[in-house]
Parts: structure tokens; C-alpha cells; sequence
């Protein structure tokens, strides 16, 4: 069904065309939010004309107390059910069949069976409803032969054991009752699928908000982290060799102390953007549009020419042509950036420092090695925030990395990614 397509007991809502369903009036508002007066009321148009008409019969004498009494209790167990068709219609259905058994020792007695016949199609199924009247019918015969054959004898024959008016009025309450419980399942329908769209809303929102703070998270680390670390380096590094009381000197430790307490905020509240996004799942913070060119394979070059002024003696090696994908490309760059920054970090008397990125039709391989001992604990692959991000990045791009201390000394990254093949 299409959205201009008219949607049956729906009205349009003035907004383009979207179709809602018919709102309630004030007595459908009324007797749905008043359940019990209903309950009342049904009781006693269902089961007031049976007392009546009971009670009629015992005035004119023509019926005895006994039968009345009989008459009255199932009617009264009938119309007991009908408090129950929410719920239990099952109760409903088998306590309306105690009103046809009155027919028995009166000529009417089915009129809670309607309603229980209406009610079985409305809170229970279709199929409920015609094994319902189906039974009724039975009953009623057998219920009616017992009255003008052995209860009130030459009263009636088979006409009256077959009349068609039972099964008639029930078939009439199953097909109301049809439709009016094919439009309660409609309408409840509708209304469930409004609200598991609604719940997809908030949490389509929820999603893009931790995938935001994890992008905001994942770029400050990569890019503000990094180049903070240059600048705690560059200026401890203009400090050394310089007397202490040099003005000059004392502004460059300045700088120094400022970098190291921006680095600790930092780290801060980048555990608070992770701490608040780590429920969800991580989307590519590469996916949407960026507003300056990313980083790519060929600004490694550059990249290694900083982390040489800083005096870390970096050897760039590049086998093959860089990878179509700029995806790819970008965590090539991140992961050598990252590397490098922990060997600033971590192994600042390191010797010899290579990066080496190997490039096929198939994969990409990035490593970075280091030959010295790490001047703190080194971080296992996961433990460290950097290591994280590779970990993300490689992973969203089906790699895997390897981290760890090499065997002849040192310390080596190592991320192999596939490179995406067109379809």
C-alpha cells in the first residue's frame, strides 16, 4: 500500500499524505477508559431481557419457580463472563453456553451467547468465534428438543428444534464481531509499529551521538595528541644545554609543563567520550564528509621528516603503490602517526627506528620497529588508547594487528589490512 493510497478507516492528518486512524469519539473515549461501568452495562443488556422475560414467565404462571430459579442461575453464570472477554474469552465463550442450556425450560436464553460469540472473534481469533456459534447451534437444538419434548410436552415439534433464528443471530454477531476485531488488531498494529519506529528513532539517535563522541575521541587522540607531544618535545628539547637561570630556558620548561598538564585533560575527557559511547557500536569516523583532505600514503614522508626533527632517527621504506581506497590509505597514515608518537613517548633513546608499508594487489602491510627498551611498562595491544585506535581502525577495515616486543630487542606494530576488491 502506497502512501497516497487511502488506508480503510483512516483519515488524513493535513501533512502531505499521511494517513492516521480514526480517532475516538467521546463514547468510545468514555467506555474505554471506564471498564467497569462498561462491564456493568453489558451485564445488564445482555442478561436484564432473560431476567425479565424469566420472571415474566413465572407472573403468568405459565412456568414453575423451580425452572425459574434454574433459568436465572444461567444466565446469571452467562452474563458472569463477560467481564472476562479481555482476558480470558475462553471463560466468556463457556459461560455464555450456560445460557442456550436454559432454553431448555424457556422459549428465548441465548442473548449472552451473542454476546460471547462477538466476543470470542473481537479478544480471541476468527476461528473461535464460528466453533463457538457452531456449538451454540448444537446445544440450542438439543436444549430446545428437551423443552417441547420433555419439560413442556406438545408446546413445539422438530420446527422449533430446527428453527433457524439461533444460528442466524450468531452467525450475524461472529461476522460484527469479525469485523470489529480485524479493525482492533489493525489499529493495534499500527500503533505497535509506530512505536518500535519511535524506539528506532532514539536509538538511531543514540547511536550517532556515541558514534560522534567516539569520532571526536578517536581525531583528538590521532591528531591534537600528537602534535601536543611534538610540542612537549620540541620545547624540552630547545631547553636542554641552556643554563637554568636563561630566561628563555625557563619559558621553554613552561611550555613543556603546560603540554604535559593539556596532555593529562585530555586524556580526561577522552575517557569520558569513551566511557559515555562505550554501549554502542563504533561507526568509521571516516565515513562522513570531511572539510580538509585527509592524511594519506603520500604524507608519510612528511610525517617522518617532523618526527626527525624531533631527533628520532626514522627509516621510511615503501614497497609497491599506495592503495585505491582512501579508507585505507587514512589508517596507513593514523597507524604510522600513532607508532612513531609512542616511540617518542615510550623509547626516546631508540637508534633506529623503521617504517615500512608493503603494498600488493591483495593487502597492505604497515610496521613500525624500534631497537631500544621501553622507559615505562609497554602497553599491551588494547591497553593503551593509540593501540585502541589502530585496533578499531584496522579491524573496521577486516585487518588484524600485532603488537608486542620483538625477540632481538625493541618493540614492533604490525597491521596487515586487505585492500577492498570492486565488485
Amino acid at each position: 500500500m502506497t502512501t497516497t493510497e487511502p488506508v480503510p478507516g483512516a483519515v488524513h492528518d493535513g501533512v502531505g499524505d499521511l494517513t492516521l486512524p480514526v480517532a475516538p469519539g467521546r463514547i468510545r473515549r468514555w467506555w474505554a477508559g471506564h471498564p467497569r461501568a462498561a462491564d456493568v452495562l453489558l451485564i445488564l443488556f445482555w442478561g436484564g431481557p432473560e431476567v425479565a422475560f424469566a420472571v415474566a414467565g413465572l407472573w403468568r404462571a405459565d412456568t414453575s419457580i423451580a425452572s425459574t430459579v434454574v433459568v436465572l442461575v444461567l444466565v446469571g453464570v452467562a452474563v458472569a463472563g463477560i467481564p472476562f472477554r479481555r482476558i480470558r474469552p475462553q471463560v466468556t465463550v463457556v459461560a455464555g453456553l450456560a445460557s442456550v442450556v436454559a432454553m431448555a425450560w424457556t422459549e428465548a436464553g441465548y442473548s449472552p451467547m451473542l454476546f460471547a460469540a462477538f466476543a470470542a472473534c473481537v479478544w480471541w481469533s476468527r476461528a473461535a468465534g464460528w466453533w463457538s456459534i457452531a456449538a451454540a447451534s448444537v446445544l440450542g437444538a438439543g436444549a430446545t428438543a428437551v423443552r417441547v419434548f420433555l419439560v413442556a410436552p406438545g408446546s413445539g415439534g422438530l420446527g422449533e428444534v430446527f428453527a433457524p433464528a439461533l444460528p442466524a443471530f450468531l452467525v450475524i454477531a461472529v461476522l460484527i464481531g469479525t469485523t470489529t476485531g480485524d479493525r482492533r488488531r489493525y489499529t493495534e498494529a499500527l500503533i505497535d509499529r509506530a512505536r518500535q519506529l519511535a524506539r528506532e528513532r532514539d536509538q538511531q539517535a543514540r547511536l550517532a551521538a556515541a558514534a560522534e563522541r567516539a569520532r571526536i575521541a578517536r581525531e583528538m587522540h590521532d591528531i591534537v595528541s600528537h602534535s601536543v607531544t611534538v610540542m612537549v618535545r620540541l620545547a624540552e628539547g630547545a631547553a636542554a644545554g641552556r643554563p637554568d637561570d636563561d630566561p628563555s630556558t625557563t619559558a621553554m620548561r613552561g611550555v613543556a609543563d603546560v603540554g604535559r598538564s593539556a596532555m593529562t585533560d585530555m586524556r580526561r575527557m577522552l575517557g569520558v567520550l569513551s566511557e559515555q559511547g562505550a554501549s554502542s557500536e563504533r561507526a568509521d569516523p571516516d565515513a562522513q564528509g570531511p572539510l580538509a583532505p585527509q592524511p594519506a600514503v603520500r604524507d608519510l614522508p612528511q610525517l617522518v621528516d617532523g618526527f626527525r626533527a624531533l631527533g628520532t632517527p626514522v627509516a621510511l621504506e615503501v614497497a609497491g603503490g599506495p592503495p585505491d581506497d582512501d579508507a585505507l590509505q587514512l589508517a596507513v597514515y593514523r597507524i604510522v602517526q600513532e607508532a612513531l608518537t609512542n616511540v617518542v613517548r615510550y623509547a626516546p633513546r631508540a637508534r633506529a627506528v623503521t617504517v615500512t608499508m608493503a603494498a600488493s594487489s591483495d593487502e597492505v602491510v604497515v610496521t613500525v620497529t624500534d631497537d631500544a627498551r621501553r622507559a615505562a611498562p609497554a602497553p599491551q595491544i588494547g591497553a593503551g588508547r593509540g593501540l585502541v585506535g589502530i585496533r578499531e581502525r584496522v579491524h573496521a577495515l577486516g585487518g588484524t594487528v600485532d603488537a608486542g616486543p620483538r625477540p632481538a630487542g625493541g618493540w614492533e606494530v604490525r597491521a596487515t589490512i586487505p585492500v577492498r576488491k570492486e565488485a
